[in-house]
């Protein structure tokens, strides 16, 4: 099944009244080939355990059998992986198991594969307050890559990032990052702001600095994760915003 069918049916209410939920893809299914001869392979899982069939809106609501799976597959889509607005009946979600996956490679060396899932996220999941990354390593030879969605794929945004030394809390970095809407191409994205690679305000010397995002823009909501990649084999791993620590 390939990417073709998921346009962009993401509202709250459908025009029948149904009530759905939007649901977040970091990367939409999708062959892209980036920098550092990099090439990324995502695929999008959809599997469902009820004992009644499901649903998974598209351009129209496609039917999922009772535990079953259908696995959607992307084309080439240039050189940037691009998120993407599915959307889900709300009485469907509980039963619904998404699994976002993405092989990396080299181009010259397809068969160094590597393979690492990346979250899928409800739009309850979206925050309006700091996010924190805790202990990101600057280390030499990787890229460190911030991310950021929001909600409103038509608004244009701001967020303040910090980055504080680990040790000390000097500050080391701070700018504004914009989140745009991404053009019309028939599909409903979220808007969207990147950081390509910290390291080119932060020294890559091996050492863990704290980063901090708050929004500018009053009312806003997004959510963000960061891939830390290896400039070499281009295999990558996520770091996800850090939750503080509530006593039961």
């Amino acid at each position: 099944m390939k990417l073709i069918a998921l346009l962009c049916l993401a509202v709250a209410v459908s025009a029948t009244g149904e009530q759905r939920e939007l649901i977040l893809l970091p990367i939409a299914p999708s062959v892209t080939h980036c920098g550092y001869n990099s090439r990324y392979d995502t695929r999008l899982l959809a599997y469902n355990h009820a004992e009644v069939p499901g649903r998974l809106c598209v351009t129209d609501c496609t039917e999922l059998g009772a535990k079953r799976a259908v696995e959607l597959e992307g084309e080439h889509a240039g050189d940037l992986p691009l998120p993407l607005f599915l959307s889900v009946p709300t009485r469907d979600i509980s039963s619904l198991h998404l699994s976002l996956v993405i092989e990396s490679s080299q181009r010259d060396h397809p068969e160094q594969r590597s393979f690492t899932e990346i979250p899928v996220v409800r739009a309850s999941d979206f925050r309006s307050g700091m996010t924190t990354f805790m202990g990101v390593r600057m280390d030499p030879d990787f890229r460190q890559t911030v991310r950021i969605f929001g909600l409103d794929p038509k608004a244009h945004a701001q967020l303040l990032m910090r980055v504080f030394s680990l040790d000390s809390s000097e500050l080391l970095h701070e700018c504004i990052h914009d989140l745009w809407p991404l053009p019309d191409d028939g599909h409903l994205r979220p808007s969207f702001g990147m950081e390509c690679d910290m390291s080119e305000h932060i020294p890559a010397d091996g050492q863990k600095v704290r980063i901090e995002i708050a929004p500018v823009t009053p009312g806003l909501k997004y959510w963000t994760f960061m891939s830390i990649t290896n400039n070499v084999t281009q295999h990558f791993y996520t770091v996800l915003p850090s939750e503080p620590h509530r006593a039961p």
